[in-house]
């Protein structure tokens, strides 16, 4: 099983933003990755560290991973996948895309994880202050 960690951070002083990947895949074999993004706020940048985990997920896939566990701090991500749909319309441009890509892994869940245990935290803040 693939356990796929994700978060986004904000700087909300001067609009920085970014997002912080953290994955073991099956074999133990640890992948960070960050990216800079545009958002306005937190959740924003939480729907959007989705579809960049996602979008790993889909990777690994052709390298014959089929099992993830996507683990977030964000109660709005895991709510909308558990409820397959996201009420903000600014919020739906990043989650309908991933959402649909999500569903299309072979078997995926989603599960809410305080932020202390959320070892992507780390890796957007580092990420936040790099850029």
């Amino acid at each position: 099983m693939v356990e796929l960690y994700f978060d986004g951070a904000v700087r909300p002083s001067n609009d920085d933003a970014a997002v912080g990947i953290f994955c073991k895949n099956s074999e133990g074999q640890v992948i960070e990755r960050t990216f800079r993004i545009t958002a306005e706020n937190n959740h924003e940048a939480e729907f959007q560290a989705f579809l960049k985990a996602v979008e790993l997920a889909e990777e690994l896939v052709t390298q014959g991973e089929s099992v993830f566990s996507f683990r977030t701090d964000s109660e709005a991500v895991s709510l909308a996948v558990e409820r397959e749909f996201a009420k903000n319309k600014r919020i739906q441009i990043y989650f309908d895309p991933a959402f649909e890509r999500f569903s299309r892994l072979p078997l995926a869940f989603v599960k809410w994880i305080p932020r202390s245990e959320n070892k992507a935290d780390r890796v957007a803040k580092d990420a936040l202050n790099e850029y």
